[in-house]
Formats: structure tokens, sequence, C-alpha cells
């Protein structure tokens, strides 16, 4: 081999080594944009999902929070409704002045008595003043 043949050798072997080198250097900055690439995507997808997850979430909440409250609601309504029957039948019963038992003696307009003891204990305490019955 002749110095202008090892001179060509080197410079085709050189020149094949730049193209080498220039085309792993795009190969790898090919690379790199690609991983770049699916990186951002799965980041956005992530962020997607996570997004449709918490939504998910909070709808599942609120619908919980809606029935409950609405159970609620309707556990005090129907609290209401008992307490005001209660109230409706105690004012139906006649309560006895002395002792506050239920009555079953009446006396005169609004005095009654749950018994004989009961109604002679007031009469002499007070209710002879203030009797309204017609002896």
């Amino acid at each position: 081999m002749t110095a202008s043949t090892g001179e060509l050798a080197s410079s085709v072997a050189c020149s094949r080594c730049k193209e080498h080198a220039a085309e792993v250097a795009a190969l790898t900055a090919e690379h790199r944009r690609m991983l770049l690439e699916l990186e951002d995507n799965l980041t956005r997808r992530f962020n997607e999902e996570k997004a449709a997850a918490v939504e998910q979430a909070q709808a599942a909440l609120t619908e919980t929070l809606e029935q409950e409250r609405a159970l609620a609601q309707e556990t005090l309504e129907s609290a209401e409704t008992r307490f005001n029957e209660a109230i409706v039948q105690t004012k139906r019963r006649q309560w006895c002045r002395n002792c506050l038992k239920e009555a079953i003696y009446h006396c005169c307009w609004n005095t009654s008595y749950c018994s004989i003891p009961c109604q002679q204990e007031h009469w002499q305490k007070e209710h002879k003043r203030q009797c309204r019955r017609k002896r």
C-alpha cells in the first residue's frame, strides 16, 4: 500500500466514521425526542386519568352527601310528625290539677283530678275559692 492509498483508505474510513457518528448523533437525538414525546404523552394521560378519577370520586361523594341529606330530612320530618302527634294526643287528655297525672275526675272548667284524695287536697289548698261549678 502506498502512502496515497493509505491516505485514501484512511480518508474513506474517516468519512465513514463521520457518517456513522452523524448517524449515531441523529439516532440519539431522535431517541431523546421520542422519549420526551412519550414522557409528555404519559404525563398528559396520567393527568387526564387523575382528573377523571378525582371528578368521579367527587361525583360519588356529592351523590352520597345528597342521599344522606335526603335521609336526614326524611328522618327529621318523621320525628316532627311523631312529635306533633304526641302533642295532639297529650292535649286531648285531661291532667290532674294537683299531681299532673292523667285525670279521670272532672270538677269544673279546666280542672280535673286523678283521684278523690287529689281533689280533696287541692280543694282545701286553693280550688274552693276559684271553683266555678254550681253546687
